[in-house]
């Protein structure tokens, strides 16, 4: 058989050419995995950019699994035991949730509906196994957990390879040993941590794809369809989709046609007046956008070091002109201040501006249950109602109802 392997599509993410980007890559990619023949097609999170998708999001991800049609496939999941007959419609497609999909027990989340209209089935803590193509394929997920968590409940999941089958695991989740230094992310699994027997494990998750093979292991990365983060890593890295060969054990990575390119860098200054800031950066941007692009590039500066005597990070400001429309800038000031004696922005300040709301809501909740000692109280699955005013359900969880 021959799979189609993706992730991380964040479909409706940003606006303007982003958010156009988003769902042609996805039809782009789904284009390429008919043009290769696959026989289905894996997705390892992240499919929508939010967990509740606005109605113009679903109109156009509906659109683009209407280009995936077909003969009716019946298909059979198994789960906490049990199994059920599913049936889709074109080439099979398996998806996990991820991070952003992620919604308590208590509330269906985006791939539940696809999977009810037909488009996909959904892999959360199960298994699917696919015997249509002469061979036996076992196909494991599980989607997107908060990260502190991720050990634990892949060690409840405890995926076991399936006798006589080319074996698959789909996971969403950071991952120490691709962390870069200095990440503001986190990670509570190791590659170590990874069951055996497996002849891939697939993570979606972070941005950038890579291919790892450890103890035996092989692991691969995936990457995003789409820039959404600008991190250093995505900069050296194409974006494409990859196609698995279940019976040579070969991965292709096939890259897109055309390539949005990121510009990172971090650029240093000493006792710098906010002109000679102002200069260094709009040169650098002149000379990027003199070349011949195609695709409106990314530009990902992170400006660090002193500031002369008086002036404040609020001082330094920019004017690029005609350029301003050719590009997506994304420009951070972490300047030290030596008159107040002490840098700005620790690294944890800067995490913590990065959160959302409800990920700060979620950590101060989880505090306060350290704090008290409490046992097995479902953190996120309590503050989800809570936000959801869902308090008498909330007060019956508690309760133990």
């Amino acid at each position: 058989m021959l799979l189609g392997i993706f992730s991380d599509t964040h479909l409706g993410f940003g606006d303007g050419d982003l958010y156009e980007e988003s769902f042609a890559r996805f039809k782009e990619a789904l284009g390429i995995f008919k043009e290769k023949k696959v026989n289905a097609i894996l997705h390892a999170g992240d499919l929508f950019d939010d967990a509740v998708p606005k109605q113009e999001v679903w109109l156009r991800a509906f659109e683009c699994f209407s280009e995936n049609g077909g003969n009716e496939v019946e298909m059979t999941r198994e789960r906490f035991g049990a199994r059920e007959k599913i049936r889709l419609r074109g080439i099979p497609f398996i998806a996990i949730h991820g991070t952003h999909e992620f919604r308590g027990k208590d509330f269906v989340n985006a791939l539940e509906v696809l999977e009810s209209a037909g488009c996909m089935i959904q892999l959360h803590g199960a298994k699917i196994i696919l015997e249509n193509f002469g061979e036996k394929i076992a196909i494991q997920g599980l989607g997107g957990v908060p990260e502190r968590n991720a050990k634990q409940v892949l060690e409840k999941f405890d995926p076991k390879p399936a006798s006589g089958a080319v074996n698959i695991l789909l996971l969403h989740q950071s991952f120490i040993e691709f962390l870069p230094f200095g990440d503001e992310a986190i990670a509570s699994l190791s590659l170590s941590n990874l069951p055996s027997g497996f002849d891939l494990i697939v993570d979606g998750h972070l941005h950038w794809h890579d291919e790892q093979n450890v103890g035996g292991k092989r692991f691969l990365l995936t990457g995003s369809t789409i820039f959404t983060q600008m991190k250093k890593l995505e900069a050296k890295k194409e974006k494409g989709v990859f196609l698995f060969d279940t019976k040579t054990k070969k991965i292709e990575f096939v890259p897109f046609a055309e390539q949005r390119k990121l510009f990172y860098e971090k650029i240093s200054f000493k006792d710098a007046k906010p002109e000679e800031v102002k200069k260094v950066v709009e040169e650098k941007v002149s000379k990027i956008l003199c070349e011949s692009l195609g695709m409106k590039p990314l530009i990902r500066f992170k400006l660090m070091g002193t500031l002369s005597k008086g002036f404040l990070q609020s001082d330094v400001s920019f004017d690029f002109g005609d350029g301003a429309g050719m590009a997506v800038f994304s420009i951070s000031k972490e300047f030290s201040a030596e008159q107040f004696g002490k840098k700005i922005g620790s690294f944890k300040e800067e995490h913590l501006k990065k959160k959302s709301i409800l990920e700060i809501g979620v950590d101060m909740l989880e505090k306060h249950v350290e704090e008290a000692k409490l046992e097995n109280f479902e953190t996120r699955r309590i503050f989800d109602l809570l936000a959801a005013d869902e308090t008498e359900k909330a007060e019956k969880v508690l309760l133990g109802e």
